[in-house]
């Protein structure tokens, strides 16, 4: 069977989310082909390099016009299809023989419902939502299948009149090597890890670092990813913080730390789920990151400074020295995994989609 897996850089979370999904695949089932595909590059590649450079810019500096056309975006859960899209997804599927089309980014169920329902095609289409907060964009028509995070997700699905039996509470797709058990070396201090996601957005301020770069009883890492500028700064600035850059072992990282400071992106709270190490989430400031922070409050598995006048260095030692809090945490995330549903839908081969006259 051939499955392809369309997602985009916005963020690095949405491509992880898509590596997740095709290791989980083809653990059901080696002999399928799965490919991993940027629906912006494909569709739009003359465009595709300024929509991302603009989406960084948003995201970074302008975060409230960023949240203002989420929530605008909101509103209309459709897309104009163009004949010249409509020969893109043509040429999308024959060339690689699609079977199956799963989506990993919003945009995208939209683009496949809009041409399932125009071309009177019924290949199925798969959607995994990546955040607990289920967009407008998420919901299209021509989907078969949701995977989703949480309950509270297949609830909003259900409200929105999508039926039950096409949701999957399977938790947001992480790889499997972050539910593994860490056999590294054991501690002989409390590890901190400080995350600001795979745009390198760090979600603390200078005071919080260098309070961490002080204590000698705590290690600090932090993760900056792609931001080369951040790096270099913590590098010069903070001597016992031990700063990297972009890794792929971030599980390991994870595993290691007693407490993760970071941003509430849906891919980085349940890669901590299955980690089994608690959150800490600073002041979120992005639209989707605000229902993942409520998720994290409610579920008891980390805890989330909303107050912008708080000191977030006195909230942050009280917790990493709270052990039996910390347990309590870790405990929860357990059960929150325990509790995922499997169900599976692609391991015997089917006959490719059929043309309805």
């Amino acid at each position: 069977m051939n499955i392809i897996i369309l997602t985009g850089r916005f963020g690095m979370g949405h491509i992880k989310a898509a590596e997740a999904i095709r290791e989980q695949i083809l653990e059901e089932n080696r002999n399928h082909n799965v490919e991993i595909i940027d629906f912006m590059d494909y569709m739009f590649p003359s465009f595709s390099k300024l929509i991302y450079r603009g989406f960084n810019f948003l995201v970074s500096s302008c975060s409230g016009l960023y949240n203002m056309l989420n929530k605008a975006a909101g509103g209309n859960g459709t897309v104009p299809l163009k004949v010249a899209f409509t020969k893109k997804i043509d040429k999308l599927i024959e060339e690689h023989r699609a079977d199956i089309i799963v989506v990993a980014f919003p945009v995208c169920s939209q683009y496949i419902s809009a041409y399932k329902k125009m071309r009177r095609v019924d290949i199925p289409l798969y959607t995994y939502i990546t955040d607990i907060t289920a967009h407008e964009e998420w919901i299209a028509p021509g989907t078969d299948l949701y995977f989703v995070g949480d309950e509270r997700t297949k609830n909003t699905l259900l409200s929105k009149g999508v039926k039950e039996e096409k949701i999957i509470v399977s938790g947001i797709p992480v790889k499997k090597r972050f539910y593994e058990d860490y056999t590294g070396e054991k501690k002989s201090r409390k590890e901190i890890l400080v995350m600001g996601g795979g745009l390198g957005l760090l979600p603390s301020s200078d005071k919080l670092l260098k309070k961490l770069n002080e204590i000698n009883d705590i290690h600090t890492t932090l993760i900056a990813g792609k931001n080369e500028k951040l790096l270099g700064e913590v590098r010069r600035k903070y001597e016992n913080i031990e700063a990297i850059g972009y890794t792929e072992q971030v599980d390991l990282y994870m595993k290691r730390a007693d407490l993760i400071i970071t941003k509430a992106g849906g891919i980085t709270t349940f890669e901590a789920v299955a980690s089994k190490t608690p959150l800490y989430i600073v002041r979120p400031f992005l639209e989707q990151e605000f229902g993942n922070a409520k998720y994290i409050e409610e579920h008891n598995i980390g805890r989330v400074l909303w107050d912008k006048s708080a000191d977030e260095c006195e909230d942050i030692m009280k917790l990493i020295e709270n052990d039996l809090l910390l347990a309590e945490m870790k405990s929860n995330m357990t059960k929150i995994t325990d509790g995922y549903e499997y169900r599976p839908v692609y391991g015997k081969s089917k006959e490719r989609y059929r043309k309805c006259s």
